[in-house]
């Protein structure tokens, strides 16, 4: 699952370019994979697929259109994408989730902590604990989570709070691939 809010614009072909390798890698060996990128635009969460389970390997060219806009609400986009993964029949489930640790959905409004609504804002505490606890919820329904953090040095404690010591921190982008194929080989090695 990639974060395609617009605070990743400056990484969006990097995003692209290892969620492609990763796709295409996991399905030239046989392994079930889905490439999805969320995104939030007004009232609405937008979980875009890229590339489904039973598509073909030529489908992973479908990760090109990854476009980065709008805000994130990870939360939401964790749960509707576990909802999905636990009515599946293999019997490890895994979700990798790239982001830059910043939950943040605002609309504005006259009152910065309200929304027009009169919603609280999901940003800063609010988003993270959401998050936190939709990881959580995701492991005791037994999915493995992984969030591979892209954002700033100074936003690793929400991080660290949202995913425990399942994350990982990664300044290259270009990287992001072999961390995954690193998390993926240690699992099956367990």
């Amino acid at each position: 699952m990639l974060d395609a809010s617009g605070s990743q614009s400056r990484n969006q072909a990097n995003v692209a370019t290892q969620g492609y390798i990763i796709a295409r890698a996991l399905t030239m060996v046989g392994i079930p994979n889905r490439v999805m990128g969320f995104s939030s635009f007004m009232d609405y969460t937008i979980l875009k697929r890229f590339k489904d389970y039973k598509d073909s390997i030529d489908s992973s060219e479908n990760i090109f259109e990854y476009f980065c806009a709008g805000n994130n609400r990870d939360g939401l986009a964790i749960k509707s994408t576990c909802d999905g993964l636990l009515e599946r029949d293999e019997e490890n489930k895994i979700l990798i989730v790239l982001s830059d640790g910043k939950p943040n959905d605002v609309k504005i409004g006259k009152d910065r902590e309200r929304t027009i609504r009169g919603e609280m804002s999901y940003k800063g505490n609010v988003g993270v604990l959401d998050t936190a606890k939709e990881v959580r919820i995701a492991r005791q329904n037994g999915i493995l989570v992984l969030g591979v953090f892209t954002g700033k040095e100074s936003e690793l404690t929400s991080e660290r709070l949202i995913y425990g010591k399942d994350f990982i921190y990664t300044k290259d982008i270009g990287r992001f691939s072999d961390i995954v194929s690193m998390y993926l080989k240690k699992i099956i090695r367990d």
